[in-house]
């Protein structure tokens, strides 16, 4: 019984005296801080007990990212942890437990940093901006701070604000409207000012051309001036005008006015011709891309004179100018010298002195004018604008052919209305016959015949009488006369036809001959018509 005492006591007293060296233990505690990563994805670090006995001990981990394992046989522990993919620095408790005693443990405390990283969230890297531009939000996971970085040829894509560090969520990138004319990329990378990591995205703009012009058709009136054509573009364009049409004309460069719209201006002459309106045509295309449109320029005269300068009229003489009035409004008519030439408020000018002046009209509003030279001459001469054809009649007389009637037709080719006042015949430089006219029957308008008649009396030589005696029955002596006519003569006289008209105050004459040696005229021009004719007498 004492026997089994001790041995229980041995046992005992055995027992207690084992004492755990766990707390012996050399950890160092540094390296039981990890980095959130590597390349390899895990961290380890693996601690070395000299001249220890751990094989009664054991280790577990309160986390699943962190592991402990012991090595009795190399006297080593082995704490591994996963990558900290989190943005937040994580802890785990590693506990060495005596297993021997039961009792002894001691608790590790397993630290492991912060993925200080910059990631582009649901990893979009790729953003695609349309040709007008606009923002790309991208939104990011970073714990530390970061710089965004553009490339510095690139100049179409910026940061609203001037900062380059960054602590934000989401980074706003102001994408400009695309002028190019082509797409375009750039990549824009963002760099943890800590660790040097960065992400990288790519932004890509399409280029989509659109040339429109909304207003295709512009007027404008005589006065001239610019036209703006808006135009709604992302390309650049050509602009042509009609070659032939000089009054128009491409004035300058476009003009931006904002992103979608510019400005060409065409530059419209003053309009003076006498006509109610031009038209031309502006062309404004870009090849490349087949865009093309024409706009109709329109300008339009509503007020002007006629009758192109100058005009010529002659002292005391009128005409009335002929007015264009598109909108049929109150005009004013004046000249600028009332001694040349007068105008009344119809357009009718009067001539009153030689000279010169312009005869002017204009609307109520002053926003329509025009003028027409005005000369004013001294009724001249007019024997060159004045034509005539002699046509003589003859009766036959035997063997002699004798003119009866002289027939003369005058045409009036002037530009003037002129009126007959008198028309003298003459042979031999004796009046033979005159024709008086008046106001109405003297009337010769432009381009009108008047004509002139004269019977001619035929000469004969001098008549032969012969006597015969005869007697009566109761003895009475009577004496008969017999007259024969005497013979025909031929007819050698000159004669001249003077012609006497007047115009605007003025009187003048026209002088022909028949029969004429020098003829300009389409007169009868027969030698037996210049020979054979006989005279009776003269007409007084």
């Amino acid at each position: 019984m004492l026997m089994l005492m001790l041995g229980i006591g041995f046992e005992s007293c055995s027992s207690d005296d084992y004492v755990s060296r766990i707390h012996e233990l050399l950890i160092d505690s540094k390296k039981l801080t990890f980095e959130a990563s590597d390349d390899t994805g895990e961290l380890s670090s693996t601690f070395t007990f000299r001249n220890e006995d751990i094989s009664n001990y054991s280790a577990s981990s309160d986390s699943t990212w962190c592991k402990a394992e012991l090595d009795a046989s190399k006297s080593t522990m082995t704490i591994t942890v996963e990558e900290n993919n989190s943005f937040e620095e994580r802890q785990a408790i590693v506990t060495l437990l005596d297993t021997k005693d039961g009792v002894s443990s001691r608790a590790l405390t397993v630290t492991q940093k912060q993925n200080n990283v910059v990631r582009v969230e649901n990893d979009s890297t790729t953003y695609e901006v349309d040709t007008d531009g606009g923002q790309v939000v991208v939104r990011l996971e970073s714990n530390v701070s970061y710089e965004v970085q553009i490339p510095s040829d690139i100049d179409w894509v910026t940061l609203p604000s001037e900062t380059r560090s960054l602590q934000k969520s989401q980074v706003v990138l102001d994408v400009a409207r695309n002028t190019t004319e082509s797409s375009r990329s750039a990549r824009i990378t963002f760099i943890n000012q800590e660790s040097g990591a960065q992400a990288n995205i790519l932004i890509i703009q399409d280029f989509k051309a659109y040339l429109k012009i909304a207003q295709t058709s512009y007027t404008i009136d005589e006065r001239g001036g610019d036209i703006s054509i808006a135009i709604q573009t992302n390309i650049s364009f050509d602009c042509y005008t009609v070659s032939d049409d000089t009054w128009i004309k491409k004035k300058g460069n476009r003009e931006t006015i904002n992103d979608n719209t510019v400005v060409q201006k065409i530059s419209v002459a003053a309009f003076s011709e006498k006509s109610p309106s031009r038209s031309s045509t502006v062309t404004i295309e870009n090849k490349s891309f087949g865009e093309e449109y024409s706009i109709t320029i329109t300008q339009t005269r509503d007020l002007y004179i006629e009758e192109a300068s100058p005009i010529k009229i002659l002292t005391g003489s009128s005409q009335n100018l002929t007015l264009y009035n598109a909108n049929e409004e109150a005009v004013l008519w004046s000249s600028d010298d009332e001694s040349v030439a007068t105008v009344d408020e119809n357009g009718k000018v009067t001539g009153v002195a030689v000279g010169s002046t312009l005869i002017k009209v204009s609307s109520s509003d002053g926003m329509h004018t025009d003028n027409v030279a005005v000369t004013v001459e001294k009724p001249a001469d007019l024997s060159a604008n004045i034509t005539h054809v002699w046509q003589g009649s003859t009766t036959q007389y035997g063997d002699i052919s004798v003119l009866t009637k002289l027939t003369c037709t005058f045409t009036n080719n002037s530009n003037y209305d002129l009126t007959v006042t008198k028309a003298t015949l003459y042979c031999d430089d004796v009046v033979y016959t005159k024709n008086e006219y008046n106001e109405s029957s003297g009337q010769w308008s432009i381009g009108k015949e008047m004509v002139f008649k004269a019977d001619i009396d035929v000469e004969r030589e001098d008549d032969i009488v012969v006597s015969d005696t005869t007697y009566t029955s109761n003895g009475t002596m009577v004496i008969e006369k017999t007259t024969t006519p005497g013979k025909v003569k031929e007819n050698n006289h000159k004669y001249k036809l003077i012609w006497e008209y007047s115009y605007s105050g003025e009187s003048f004459s026209y002088s022909c001959e028949y029969p004429e040696e020098n003829s300009n005229s389409e007169s009868e021009k027969s030698s037996e018509a210049r020979k054979k004719f006989a005279r009776k007498g003269r007409r007084k």
